[in-house]
């Protein structure tokens, strides 16, 4: 599929509702920061000495984005780190708080983790959609954020990330670790509603920034660039080009590259012509790295590979992190729709898990 503009065409390869859920990222917003900040924790979570959140794929966006837009800028009270495997860090114990994540409930490695930190006596905590998970919550008694995902339709954790990114927002706020509040989440969900119009099907390629960077990206590898509070994002925006679009893709965070990456440009000489940077840029971001920023430009440029720079526009470090999400959606959507194929299916992982199942049982 060659062009946008086919309104048809998109909707028979949509068979699954993908572009309803990308639509409604505010809703999935609203909904778990209401639902996550009803929660009664008792007191004694509110004084640990470390968390530790557990989770995989699009279940630890939450985790990374707190911690670069939080923990980062070193604005958490504690240590929050992320164990995405079969085990919790050595160091969690009684004093630990351990929120398990996971949008099915189902996964393998966080049900594992959810065993273990049961064992160690460790303070627990969840979120998920239901599954497994949410079974051994409610049985333990455990304070968790269960949601019901009614702006998901697609069903797909990695479109319904506004449920998994601000239900532990809104857990960690409620207990005190983070400093974010409602008027915050507000101005984010009211300038994501706003933003809606401008990357609709409807609005044709020449103004729509979604479908420009879709048709940017076709055929290359797209490589994003991001500096400070938005690393986390950049990883829950890299996955959506994997996931959603079937395309290979990269990140790369300032002012780590400027250490290695800028010498890893020459070869294959080939490879110049597939590889297509993608700067973020943001004015909040820290003086020092947005100059390095702008110097790692000069860098590419140089080595004679395509790159563009995007703007984000929004007044808050929370409202562009999810300013970035919201685009990289619809963009990979996009970029399904150019690939003739559907957004939803995720083919070769279902493959994997099925595989696997077999080995294990």
């Amino acid at each position: 599929m060659n062009n946008l503009e086919d309104l048809i065409k998109i909707k028979n390869l949509d068979t699954k509702n993908a572009l309803k859920s990308i639509k409604k990222l505010p809703q999935q917003i609203k909904q778990a920061w209401q639902e996550s900040m009803a929660i009664n924790f008792p007191q004694n979570f509110k004084t640990v000495s470390n968390i530790v959140i557990s989770g995989m794929g699009g279940s630890t966006y939450g985790a990374r984005i707190v911690k670069s837009l939080y923990d980062g800028a070193q604005m958490t009270k504690i240590p929050v780190e992320l164990a995405n495997t079969y085990w919790l860090p050595g160091y969690v114990n009684s004093d630990s708080l351990v929120i398990l994540s996971s949008y099915s409930g189902n996964t393998e490695e966080t049900l594992a983790t959810a065993k273990e930190a049961k064992e160690r006596e460790v303070k627990i905590a969840g979120i998920t959609s239901g599954g497994q998970l949410a079974d051994f919550l409610r049985l333990n008694n455990y304070p968790a954020y269960i949601f019901n995902p009614i702006h998901n339709p697609s069903a797909q954790p990695r479109i319904g990330v506004g449920y998994m990114v601000t239900g532990l927002l809104g857990m960690l706020a409620k207990l005190g670790y983070i400093p974010v509040g409602k008027e915050e989440i507000a101005e984010a969900t009211d300038f994501l509603d706003n933003k809606i119009k401008f990357y609709e099907p409807s609005n044709s390629s020449e103004n729509n920034l979604a479908k420009k960077l879709a048709h940017t990206c076709m055929n290359k590898i797209p490589v994003i660039i991001i500096t400070d509070f938005l690393e986390g994002t950049a990883y829950a925006i890299r996955n959506p080009f994997h996931e959603t679009a079937k395309q290979f893709a990269l990140y790369f965070a300032v002012p780590e590259l400027n250490h290695h990456l800028m010498e890893g440009l020459s070869y294959p000489p080939e490879i110049k012509d597939l590889l297509h940077f993608i700067f973020i840029d943001s004015k909040i971001y820290d003086s020092r790295n947005a100059r390095r920023m702008q110097l790692t430009k000069s860098v590419i440029e140089k080595n004679k590979i395509s790159f563009e720079s995007i703007q984000l526009t929004g007044k808050t470090s929370l409202t562009q992190v999810m300013e970035l999400i919201q685009l990289a959606s619809w963009t990979t959507f996009y970029l399904a729709m150019l690939h003739d194929i559907d957004p939803s299916a995720i083919p070769w992982v279902d493959y994997f898990k099925k595989e696997l199942s077999k080995i294990i049982n």
